[in-house]
């Protein structure tokens, strides 16, 4: 099974810094583990803030699975995880962005067998804050769901 994770975000603006925070979690991981037993080939992207720029790369890998790791306001308590469906992607607010999300994932799905969102509730995005204490705990438990391939024990955000 191939996997491509984009983690997307701007590290300058707090909480909106989380899909990087992952990637770079993920990224040392990778590199440190042993891949005798690994079940999937895994490349992991920090994009920023511009994850059309990476078009040419799922292309060419024609991943299974392409992970999308941002933070989105759901409405929740801040730190809350959820992979948002695709007829929510539309309504979702996703800050940083100059291609929304909702056509970028339409372009690219025909490269992929499946293309997941995970959103994390931020708490703050003001320029010049830092990644919060609840965000990144959050940003640890979904580097976790990935890395074991368990984003099935992901909730989905209810339409």
């Amino acid at each position: 099974m191939k996997e491509v994770v984009l983690g997307i975000g701007n590290i300058l603006k707090g909480d909106d810094g989380i899909g990087i925070y992952i990637a770079e979690k993920l990224n040392k991981y990778f590199k440190e583990a042993k891949f005798t037993e690994a079940k999937s080939e895994v490349i992991v992207i920090d994009c920023g803030t511009t994850p059309e720029n990476y078009t040419s790369v799922i292309r060419k890998h024609n991943p299974d699975t392409l992970i999308l790791v941002d933070a989105a306001d759901m409405g929740l308590s801040p730190g809350s995880y959820r992979i948002i469906p695709p007829e929510r992607i539309e309504v979702m607010h996703f800050s940083t962005h100059i291609m929304p999300l909702s056509v970028f994932i339409s372009y690219v799905s025909e490269f992929c067998g499946e293309v997941v969102l995970i959103g994390i509730q931020p708490d703050k995005m003001e320029v010049g804050t830092v990644l919060s204490s609840k965000v990144q705990r959050s940003g640890d438990v979904v580097a976790k769901f990935i890395i074991e391939e368990r984003l099935n024990e992901i909730k989905p955000l209810e339409t």
